[in-house]
């Protein structure tokens, strides 16, 4: 048995190497590998960081995730509301290392949407969210509240800001890693919403078809994204939205990643003033 541990590590690391030969290809045929090139200073550091990031990240995901099963409490307090909502095949797990920071940085009134993407469709999580903020604004008609969705999460937190009963009421929005046109990836996913995320897939589509909400769009992107290529797939296609890269990282490694996190609440103080 002491050769399991031995192969589950060579899977970890292995499956970042099939997944950033898959971005390299990707990219190339759709001519962004100059432009990636281009804003990292080359292909061959910013890539190793990616791979680097993405197996310590993804240990971190599993050690934590029995924690999603743990469903957190929703606070009550005043001030600033912030909505976390995980991407595909996550649980609340995601924001273990998020929430804390936000917390000490005087942001504690955060809930979190945790939902079902693997046997549940995307209209399923979207109504989740549309509870959560029903609850906030039900006794409180003027909280503040901020979406901020990490990959599949950012299409969610999109097509309910866009609702009319929240698309003039919300103070902001923040997507990371978020595949606004789909990703190329999604072909090799499995569940009930991956097949739909793929380029011109059905929730690409949906989110497309709805306005943007009436507050500030903040979408930070990984030059280097191993889960969403190619690279134009992280971008909005809209006016109105900020776009901000990343250093180079994987896409799970956002999660964890201390300058995501600050710029984050930056963006969350920049509401408050």
């Amino acid at each position: 048995m002491s050769w399991i541990p031995v192969v589950l590590l060579a899977v970890l690391a292995g499956l970042p190497l099939v997944r950033y030969a898959l971005f390299l290809g990707s990219n190339r045929r759709a001519g962004r590998l100059g432009t990636i090139r281009d804003r990292c200073g080359g292909l061959l550091f910013p890539l190793f960081f990616g791979a680097a990031s993405a197996l310590w990240s993804e240990v971190l995901t599993i050690l934590f995730y029995p924690l999603g099963w743990l469903a957190p409490a929703l606070p009550g307090g005043r001030g600033l509301h912030v909505v976390l909502v995980h991407g595909l095949c996550h649980n609340g797990s995601a924001w273990t290392l998020f929430r804390p920071g936000l917390a000490r940085a005087g942001f504690g009134n955060v809930h979190v949407h945790a939902y079902d993407s693997c046997t549940r469709d995307f209209t399923a999580a979207v109504a989740g969210l549309r509870d959560i903020l029903h609850g906030i604004y039900g006794p409180r008609p003027d909280a503040r509240v901020v979406l901020v969705g990490h990959s599949l999460g950012g299409l969610v937190c999109r097509r309910i800001a866009g609702h009319e009963d929240f698309r003039e009421r919300l103070a902001g929005l923040v997507t990371l890693g978020t595949p606004h046109q789909g990703s190329v990836l999604a072909r090799l996913g499995w569940g009930a919403v991956a097949p739909h995320l793929i380029p011109g897939g059905a929730v690409p589509r949906e989110v497309e078809r709805v306005p943007d909400p009436v507050c500030p769009r903040l979408a930070l992107l990984s030059p280097v994204d191993d889960f969403v290529f190619p690279l134009h797939c992280l971008d909005p296609g809209r006016d109105g939205w900020k776009l901000e890269f990343t250093p180079p990282m994987s896409h799970v490694a956002m999660l964890y990643s201390p300058w995501v996190r600050r710029r984050v609440i930056r963006f969350l103080e920049s509401v408050v003033s």
